[in-house]
C-alpha cells in the first residue's frame, strides 16, 4: 500500500497521525540565512543536505508526514528573489529531500507532503511588489501543484489559505492533480475573541465556507497561535465531517526572520493532545517555531 494509500486508510479509522514540525524556522534555527523575498525557499538551492537532515531530524522523532521545503517555492516568489530559472529545481530538489531521508530510514510509510502557499498571491515581505492576481495566480498555483505531483509527493498541503481570493484558486489546482489535498488555514482572535483570518478582514468561519470541497481529503488549522487554534477548531469541527487536525506556530515574525518563544516542547504536547481528546483532531504537528523535540514528546504524549 502507497504512503497516501496507508495515511488515508488511518485516518478513516480514527487513528492520530503525527505531521512534522517548522522547517523554514528550524533552518534559520541552524544557521541557513532567510531570503527577504523567498524566505526559506532558496534552501533547496544551497542547503538541501541540511533540509534532508532535519526531515530525518522529524522522521526519528515519530512523524508520520513530512511536508517537503516548498512553502516559499512558487514561481513568483522565486522571480522576486532573483533565481525564477531554478524554479523547477528547487521544488524538485525539495521533494528529492524528503524522499531521500524517507529512503534513508527505511520508512516507506511515511507520506510526503508537497506545501503550497500564499507566497504565489501576495508577497508578504516585500510589500511594494504588486500582488499576484486572477488567471496568473490560478496558473502559479496549478504550475507548481503539477510539478510536484510529478515529483513524487504523496499528497499536497494548502498552507495559510487566508483568503477567498487566493484560497478558492489554490484548492481548485491542487484538486486538478488527482493527489489527495489537504486545507490549511491559519486562524486569529479578534479583540472580542471572535476567531478571525489571520490576515484577511473576514471571519474564520466564512474563510472556510468559502474555500472547503467535498473532494478535499483533511482540513487543518495551522500556523496560528495557540490560543486561536482551539477555537479554531471548533468551527472546523462544525463545518467539515472529514478528518482534520492542527499544526500551530510559536514565536513571533520580523521578515524574513523567525523568533521563537518561551514554549517548552511538554505544553505544546500537553495542549495538542488536548484537541485530540477533546475536539476530535487526528492530524497533529507543528509549525514555525516547533522543532522535533517538540514532535518527539508529542508522539511520546499520544503513545
Amino acid at each position: 500500500m502507497n504512503p497516501a494509500d496507508l495515511l488515508s486508510e488511518r485516518l478513516q479509522a480514527g487513528d492520530t497521525v503525527v505531521i512534522d514540525g517548522g522547517m523554514g524556522s528550524e533552518l534559520e534555527a541552524r544557521g541557513v540565512p532567510m531570503d527577504r523575498a523567498a524566505w526559506s525557499g532558496r534552501a533547496n538551492l544551497d542547503h538541501l543536505d541540511l533540509v534532508r537532515q532535519i526531515h530525518e531530524e522529524y522522521i526519528n522523532a515519530g512523524a508520520d508526514v513530512i511536508i517537503a521545503n516548498t512553502y516559499a517555492t512558487s514561481r513568483p516568489m522565486l522571480r522576486r528573489a532573483g533565481v525564477e530559472s531554478r524554479f523547477e529545481e528547487a521544488n524538485r530538489s525539495a521533494v528529492e529531500a524528503a524522499r531521500a531521508a524517507r529512503e534513508a530510514l527505511r520508512r516507506p510509510d511515511v507520506a510526503i507532503a508537497g506545501s503550497i502557499s500564499l507566497g504565489a498571491a501576495v508577497d508578504f515581505m516585500l510589500e511594494e511588489e504588486a500582488p499576484v492576481e486572477g488567471e496568473a495566480l490560478r496558473d502559479a498555483f496549478a504550475e507548481q501543484a503539477g510539478i510536484l505531483r510529478d515529483a513524487g509527493v504523496d499528497l499536497l498541503a494548502l498552507e495559510m489559505m487566508l483568503s477567498p481570493s487566493h484560497g478558492v484558486p489554490a484548492v481548485e489546482a491542487a484538486l486538478e492533480t488527482g493527489l489527495p489535498v489537504w486545507l490549511g488555514v491559519s486562524a486569529a482572535l479578534s479583540s472580542n475573541g471572535d476567531v478571525r483570518a489571520l490576515e484577511d478582514d473576514c471571519s474564520f468561519e466564512d474563510l472556510l465556507e468559502a474555500l472547503l470541497r467535498p473532494e478535499l481529503a483533511a482540513v487543518t488549522v495551522m500556523h496560528s497561535s495557540l490560543e486561536a487554534t482551539g477555537p479554531g477548531l471548533e468551527i472546523v469541527r462544525r463545518l467539515w465531517r472529514g478528518p482534520f487536525g492542527a499544526y500551530p506556530e510559536s514565536g513571533t515574525w520580523a521578515p524574513p526572520n523567525w523568533t521563537g518563544s518561551d514554549l517548552a516542547p511538554e505544553a505544546f504536547a500537553e495542549t495538542a493532545a488536548g484537541w485530540v481528546k477533546d475536539a476530535g483532531a487526528r492530524i497533529i504537528g507543528g509549525c514555525c517555531g516547533i522543532g522535533p523535540s517538540f514532535i518527539e514528546e508529542l508522539r511520546r504524549v499520544l503513545n
